[in-house]
């Protein structure tokens, strides 16, 4: 059986060869995936009977089987790669407890990595992050503001948007939502797991500026999760005191 390669949050893009992996599209809590990752590691697969894997995945369809004994079978199933192991995670995921539909699109991604890996006899991985993607680009949160804490004209919106727009054309990335408020701006982007994140949203950032410098240089990214409003607040408070 095939290792499979997970790259985490806050990844060196450059070292990505983005054509051996894929996304986990779904945005999954990360202390889902630490407990998952760390549960994957600590299982020992080599003296394993998969005959009998197979006979106690009944077991994830009834309501009297514990969660604990569920996340195991989910585990063992996604190991082992099979198109049938395969078939009855997606089965199950259809079914699935809100408590273990998580942890059950985590074991579908990695058994679908195990089968993809044995047909194309080549090592694959995918990529999971908190916020996830969409066609093997990340997702990311990023938050611009403007300088010494001005409202923003109508030009300063039109001005982020088509700055932005354009930078992404550049980079084949793609902005999902853009969100303004009195003096900043959150962008939700996807972008190629080839291109550094820096360098979108600093382009973004000097194109926005080309005709009058009104973003403050500073930005705040992040691909685990959407930024709550004191998160936000505690940032510009950062930047505006000087901290950053």
């Amino acid at each position: 059986m095939k290792n499979i390669k997970r790259n985490k949050d806050n990844h060196s893009e450059s070292e990505i060869n983005s054509d051996s992996f894929s996304i986990m599209e779904t945005a999954i809590d990360l202390s889902v995936q630490n407990e998952y990752f760390n549960y994957s590691k600590s299982t020992d697969f080599n003296n394993i009977d998969y005959k009998e894997v197979l006979k106690e995945s009944n077991n994830l369809f009834s309501e009297n089987t514990p969660l604990e004994t569920k996340k195991r079978i989910l585990i063992l199933l996604a190991h082992f790669g099979t198109a049938e192991s395969y078939r009855t995670l997606e089965k199950y995921l259809n079914r699935s407890e809100r408590s273990l539909r998580d942890w059950a699109l985590l074991s579908l991604k990695e058994c679908r990595m195990f089968l993809e890996s044995d047909l194309l006899e080549e090592e694959g991985g995918f990529i999971s992050t908190g916020l996830g993607g969409k066609d093997n680009k990340l997702r990311y949160y990023f938050i611009v503001s403007s300088k010494d804490g001005l409202t923003f004209s109508e030009f300063h919106r039109d001005s982020v948007k088509k700055g932005f727009e354009i930078t992404c054309q550049k980079y084949i990335s793609g902005i999902e939502e853009i969100n303004f408020e009195s003096s900043y701006a959150m962008i939700e982007i996807l972008i190629p797991m080839s291109v550094a994140v820096g360098d979108v949203i600093e382009e973004g950032i000097s194109e926005c500026n080309k005709m009058e410098e009104f973003l403050f240089f500073h930005y705040y990214v992040t691909n685990v999760k959407k930024p709550t409003n004191e998160e936000i607040l505690e940032y510009l408070d950062e930047i505006r005191h000087g901290e950053k």
